[in-house]
């Protein structure tokens, strides 16, 4: 991971290199500069993650400067030093918005420890920022034996230490938002925020505001700033889920901001710089939408410098039966049950099911089976799955498309509800809209 910037604004020579490399030795990555002015223009250019002044500079004084920061970027941390420090200097550079006020001489190792801290506070503040808008769920994507799931093992964990997007593949819920969250807690990004955002179902206008962020009246409604998910991931990961969903106006944006590291906010004027690793995931063929040219080809090759394939149930049916186990002990635990067993024939049952929904379904119809259940072994019946239509995930002549699986698969469901898509959608795991979206994409009909 990147070390974090450092702006030292310092007009004498000696104490500037001193101190800067001093932080330099300790891992922080510090740029110098001198003049009031100067320092403006970095810190437009990079966006450091704090600021270190002087208070008497050539150009002014870092009470003239701190506002004019403060309006870039009111998150920055802002230290001031002086030699001639008084208490009502001290009080008015705190009201202004500085977070340290400190009398020179400064000692090194006491700056290091608050700049330090700083960044702390700032990557606590960030990953609780953004752990109210993630939902929580099993971490341990590699559950099973099969040869398929050792080998995405082993080459996710190839993939940890890179800095590079990671594309997931995968059909719906095979578990692509847990793969990249175990990636987040395992890579050198762990202490930084982790953001998840899903592209499908949201409007163009909702879906930009929410990745970048907006300023006040950018539209109606807009009635105070807001930062994005760029913003509130720095540093950190940003997990772009069905990202094939997304609007090709908003592509462009994106592709702006992984290659240049910069971005606008909705109604702003001004460049904000973002470092992040990005995640996406998608349950389509973005190759064969690059060639249909509904998504960028740009993009595409950009975000899949590494890629990722999740197998489906029905791949490695030896898993089955140890991701069952493994979702039982958690719906007990969160019941309050004693663990339960499973009989012979609702192993038999589950191995034989082909799971279009994948984990997500296995999740669900486990857990609707223990909500009936009354005893402690839970039979084949208690699936439901025996009057369950059967998806010919083959015809014997050829393997299906993702898209015909999909359309397979939603109008099993549509049949199981009559037909009401509200209901459907609740099962599939996805929004209303997003669901009428994909019924008309694929020609199907339904009533609600």
């Amino acid at each position: 991971m990147p070390d974090a910037k450092i702006l030292l604004i310092e007009d004498d020579p000696a104490v500037r290199h001193g101190m800067a490399a001093f932080l330099r030795a300790n891992g922080l990555d510090v740029e110098e500069t001198e003049t009031c002015q100067r320092a403006l223009e970095r810190f437009k250019a990079v966006g450091h993650d704090v600021i270190v002044a002087d208070y008497s500079l050539p150009d002014g004084t870092s009470l003239d400067l701190l506002p004019q920061i403060k309006k870039l970027s009111e998150e920055t941390p802002f230290i001031i030093l002086t030699a001639h420090g008084s208490i009502d200097l001290a009080v008015r550079a705190i009201k202004e918005g500085a977070e340290q006020f400190l009398t020179k001489p400064v000692e090194s190792k006491s700056l290091l420890v608050l700049v330090r801290r700083l960044l702390q506070q700032q990557r606590l503040r960030k990953r609780q920022e953004a752990a109210a808008r993630l939902q929580p769920g099993m971490l341990d994507p590699f559950v099973g034996a099969s040869p398929q799931i050792r080998r995405l093992d082993e080459r996710a964990r190839l993939m940890l230490e890179w800095d590079s997007p990671v594309l997931i593949l995968g059909e719906t819920g095979s578990g692509k938002g847990v793969l990249a969250r175990w990636i987040h807690v395992h890579g050198p990004r762990r202490e930084e925020a982790f953001v998840n955002l899903n592209c499908a179902g949201l409007t163009r206008e909702l879906l930009e505001s929410e990745l970048f962020g907006h300023e006040r009246g950018a539209f109606t409604g807009a009635v105070n700033p807001k930062p994005g998910m760029l913003e509130v991931g720095h540093r950190g990961i940003v997990f772009l889920d069905e990202i094939g969903d997304m609007d090709p106006a908003i592509q462009p944006k994106l592709l702006k901001a992984l290659e240049e590291k910069t971005f606008r906010r909705l109604g702003d004027v001004r460049d904000r710089h973002v470092d992040i690793r990005l995640i996406a995931s998608t349950n389509l063929d973005l190759e064969a939408m690059v060639r249909e040219k509904k998504f960028r080809d740009d993009l595409y090759y950009r975000i899949s410098t590494l890629t990722l394939r999740i197998p489906p149930l029905r791949e490695r049916p030896e898993d089955i039966l140890v991701l069952a186990q493994n979702i039982l002990r958690g719906v007990c635990a969160r019941m309050g049950k004693p663990m339960v067993a499973l009989s012979h024939a609702a192993e038999a049952s589950l191995q034989k099911y082909p799971w279009p929904g994948n984990i997500r379904e296995l999740s669900n119809v486990l857990e609707r089976a223990m909500i009936l259940l009354k005893g402690d072994l839970l039979d084949g019946a208690d699936l439901g799955l025996d009057g369950a239509p059967s998806v010919p995930w083959s015809d014997g002549s050829k393997l299906l498309t993702l898209r015909e699986m999909e359309r397979l698969h939603i109008e099993r469901v549509l049949m199981k509800t009559g037909g009401n898509v509200t209901e459907a959608a609740g099962i599939l795991g996805m929004a209303r809209r997003t669901l009428y979206d994909r019924l008309k994409s694929l020609g199907l009909a339904a009533k609600d």
